[in-house]
């Protein structure tokens, strides 16, 4: 459950309590900066507040060395000659002045124009950018497969997940993570056919796994790689 706890000194700070069966109170940092506070099942509100005013100043202190190895971060990732992915080609970024596009691709490289002159900027013009070709490329794959499989979703929709590269609702929605372009075609393909597949098959039972490897006789493989290489397109500092 989401909290805020508010402190005179060090201001707010929110985060997620989990309570459980145990004897004591704990408080730690997640990646990403998310706050966690683990209870016991019946400590009282005020318990819990008195804890966190104790360790409202450590917490403060670890979230800002949190958020200034993301700026040091984002410094080093989003410049000139940093390397990113497109369908699984390496790619170096490049600023240029440009006369029209804002981002665009030429002769191995990712070019962004000069005028997004921050690494914010450079990584929502990117973001932007790879978003509109995961969202034409994924929706042809989608057809393609689906006509081969029989089973077609109720909606596709390209959305920033961070821990998957895909989902099926019991609606027959189909997400899928728009980093995925980053990626070799096969391995679009690979994830494609999976939530397709959970059209009919919700779960991952012998059955899924047989009707991915009608369409797809390799996905071992691909899965393989996904497994392995999908550090290559991390957005976000772990």
């Amino acid at each position: 459950m989401r909290r805020c706890f508010y402190d005179r000194q060090t201001g707010a700070v929110f985060y997620d309590l989990q309570r459980g069966k145990r004897e004591t109170i704990e408080v730690a940092i997640l990646s990403g900066g998310k706050v966690r506070v683990k209870a016991p099942y019946r400590m009282p509100e005020t318990a819990i507040r008195r804890f966190l005013k104790e360790k409202a100043p450590w917490v403060k202190e670890q979230l800002e060395k949190i958020e200034k190895s993301r700026r040091e971060w984002m410094e080093k990732r989003f410049q000139d000659g940093s390397v990113f992915y497109y369908l699984g080609e390496p790619l170096k970024l490049s600023i240029k002045k440009s006369e029209g596009e804002t981002v665009w691709q030429r002769d191995g490289q990712l070019l962004i124009d000069q005028t997004a002159a921050t690494p914010q900027k450079r990584k929502e013009q990117l973001e932007k950018w790879y978003r509109i070709r995961a969202k034409e490329n994924i929706e042809s794959r989608v057809k393609v497969f689906a006509a081969k499989i029989g089973e077609s979703p109720n909606k596709v929709t390209i959305k920033a997940q961070k821990t998957r590269w895909g989902s099926c609702s019991s609606l027959g929605n189909l997400n899928f993570n728009w980093r995925l372009i980053m990626m070799p075609q096969k391995i679009i393909d690979y994830v494609v056919v999976h939530e397709l597949c959970h059209l009919k098959e919700m779960n991952h039972s012998s059955a899924f796994w047989n009707r991915v490897e009608e369409i797809m006789p390799d996905y071992r493989n691909r899965r393989k790689w996904l497994k392995n290489n999908a550090w290559k397109v991390e957005w976000e500092q772990i």
